[in-house]
């Protein structure tokens, strides 16, 4: 299953390079991710990072385009002391990923943008801990994560846009410590909510 949405992930790459090897406009993006793991038992995009990356786009026709991108995404999630609700016990995961998201654009008004797509991303470093303590059982992560975004930009000014996505990925990032699955829980899913400003070069 895993090897099906890697090629499928591929051909849309291939497709996308063909696709900007001409007239194509590139740039460069920075902002935040704010991000959560979907079955780690904690809630809230808590864990803040940093959403480094270039891109390149081509236009289709006068509303739609390709884009790809070449980012450096924080995620993972963090869990702060309260007394109230856990007891002042902490937990932080810092995931770091060099990821890949190839997405389709529609520019449905003048500043306006709709964006939709998949990215493939490799995880470069990992950190884990608990209460203040590294020795964590969790399980190690996969190496990579396929995933689908959605989002949207607006133009502030030419060649400055923001844009707002969020993104799930479509196969686990690791196994639930208890080793039990469910077809739409089989494990640990990264969520992230990013925004980031993207310059055109």
């Amino acid at each position: 299953m895993k090897n099906k949405y890697l090629l499928l992930f591929l051909a849309l790459t291939a497709i996308g390079f063909s696709a900007i090897s001409q007239d194509f406009h590139g740039g460069a993006l920075g902002g935040i991710s704010t991000t959560q793991i979907s079955g780690d038992n904690l809630s809230g995009f808590n864990k803040v990072g940093l959403y480094l990356g270039a891109y390149v786009n081509r236009n289709f026709s006068e509303r739609s385009s390709l884009q790809m991108e070449l980012d450096f995404i924080q995620k993972g999630s963090r869990k702060n002391p309260n007394a109230k609700k856990n007891d002042y016990s902490t937990y932080l995961l810092r995931l770091n990923y060099i990821e890949i998201p190839v997405s389709y654009k529609y520019d449905f008004s003048k500043n306006g943008t709709l964006e939709g797509g998949l990215s493939l991303g490799v995880l470069v470093g990992s950190y884990e801990e608990a209460n203040e303590t590294t020795t964590i059982s969790g399980g190690e992560f996969n190496r990579t994560d396929f995933s689908w975004h959605i989002g949207v930009y607006y133009t502030l000014i030419e060649n400055l846009r923001i844009n707002i996505r969020y993104s799930n990925s479509l196969l686990p990032v690791r196994d639930h410590s208890s080793g039990a699955t469910d077809r739409l829980n089989a494990g640990q899913y990264n969520s992230v909510l990013s925004a980031t400003l993207q310059f055109g070069l």
